[in-house]
């Protein structure tokens, strides 16, 4: 699994790229002029820049990571809000960009983008096998497998381009490996200096080892929009079918189709609301000869309230003091900001239509929750009692489930004692069971839980 990791993070760090490129601000007038404008920022954002004018239309760039300070920075304000741990592994990392200006008639630019080379930390703490994984990643890089190529068009309105496929298979004296990634584009508008949408699609991707794991997924369509600056991480996607076939210790097989999602952060006056809808029409999932089919799978959430400036100064907080042992007293202040605005979350629905276990079927469950923060805190009474922090949280939670659903879970050994504890209301030929968690007290249908 490291081998496809390893590629993973490399595609990934192009993506970041063509995004810092195209996202930060659109070509305009005289391109090439544009495009050194660019390159002067990127290196006040702590890149180091190789600039090589191979012509009049053509032009060379290595771009390396070198100051990850500036860089946290800099991929925090394009919105990618990366911690300082993240970027750090990817210091020593090289870019290459060909540029081409008027390529064709239609366009103003061209561009190839790709990995020269690999970050430091893949070269720390590695074994023999690492090597090998290394080494092979390395002959991939050099023969420019991993490229994506983007055309800008002349009125500055569109843009369009490609992943280059992979068909590639990976030996050693233990395993062979096979990695297919297959019809990889995306296009997109431009309004305004800015990306109005981006639209991809993938048709295939397919990593196989041996005959021990194979995982395949297809059919995959995505569309990010920026109609508003309000409006961040505005992305709709779908995925025709994912597949996994794990034969390795414990084996199991795992089939999902029709995979429809949406995900929307609106940002009002500093505080951020998230949305996130899913939907899957159909999964399986077959262990030990026992196979379940979940049909109609649904997971709808939404975080309000969230104060962005405290909850980024908290992640930035995090992330550098991981490894000093900081205390818990220097996160309450942010903490107290975070919490004043009435955040919660609400999940208006979480379910499972039908539910087929061993060839029988029958109904599933619905659940729906809404955690809020107590307004009312009293913050030092951390101080004495850091436990006291359960009565930050007051939680409502309805579920709905099936009786067999139930009869099942209650004949599983690690859930039986608490089942028998939660006895839930008979209505309709259904388990009811609400559930209300308020200043440290939890209560079931009413009646104090212990």
């Amino acid at each position: 699994m490291k081998k496809i990791a390893l590629i993973l993070m490399a595609l990934i760090v192009i993506f970041v790229i063509y995004y810092i490129k195209i996202g930060s601000k659109q070509l305009t007038g005289e391109t090439r002029k544009e495009v050194n404008r660019e390159l002067v920022q990127l290196k006040q954002s702590g890149f180091l820049i190789d600039e090589q004018n191979l012509s009049k239309d053509k032009q060379k760039i290595i771009l390396t990571f070198q100051d990850m300070n500036k860089i946290t920075n800099y991929f925090n304000k394009q919105g990618q809000h990366l911690n300082r741990n993240d970027i750090d592994m990817l210091k020593g990392m090289q870019i290459g960009m060909d540029i081409e200006y008027m390529p064709t008639a239609s366009d103003a630019l061209g561009m190839d983008i790709y990995p020269i080379k690999l970050p430091t930390s893949f070269y720390q703490n590695i074994n023999q096998k690492d090597k090998q994984v290394i080494k092979e990643l390395e002959k991939m890089i050099k023969e420019k497998l991993f490229l994506i190529h983007i055309n800008i068009n002349k009125l500055l309105s569109n843009f369009d381009g490609y992943v280059k496929d992979i068909d590639r298979e990976f030996k050693d004296n233990e395993t062979k490996a096979h990695l297919i990634s297959k019809g990889f584009k995306f296009n997109g508008t431009i309004k305004d200096e800015k990306i109005e949408d981006v639209k991809q699609i993938l048709e295939r991707l397919s990593y196989q080892v041996d005959d021990q794991l194979d995982i395949n997924i297809s059919g995959l369509k995505a569309t990010i929009k920026n109609s508003d600056n309000r409006v961040y991480n505005n992305i709709e996607y779908g995925i025709k079918s994912f597949d996994i076939i794990n034969k390795i210790e414990e084996p199991f097989t795992l089939r999902i189709n029709n995979i429809t999602a949406l995900s929307q952060d609106r940002l009002k006056e500093n505080l951020l609301n998230s949305i996130s809808k899913v939907k899957v029409s159909f999964m399986s999932f077959t262990q030990n000869g026992k196979k379940t089919i979940l049909n109609t799978i649904i997971m709808d959430t939404r975080l309000n309230n969230i104060n962005k400036r405290a909850l980024e100064e908290l992640e930035n907080r995090s992330s550098k003091n991981m490894d000093n042992n900081s205390s818990m007293e220097q996160f309450i202040p942010l903490l107290k900001e975070l919490f004043k605005d009435n955040i919660s979350i609400d999940i208006p629905n979480i379910s499972v239509a039908k539910i087929t276990n061993n060839g029988k079927s029958f109904d599933g469950f619905k659940l729906k929750a809404l955690v809020k923060a107590e307004k009312n805190f009293d913050w030092k009474s951390l101080d004495n009692n850091p436990l006291a922090v359960t009565n930050l949280i007051n939680a409502k939670i309805n579920i709905e489930a099936s009786n067999e659903l139930v009869t099942i879970i209650s004949s599983d050994p690690r859930a039986m004692v608490m089942m028998m504890i939660m006895q839930p209301i008979d209505k309709n030929g259904k388990k009811y069971y609400d559930i209300e968690f308020s200043k440290g007290s939890l209560k079931i249908n009413g009646k104090p839980f212990m």
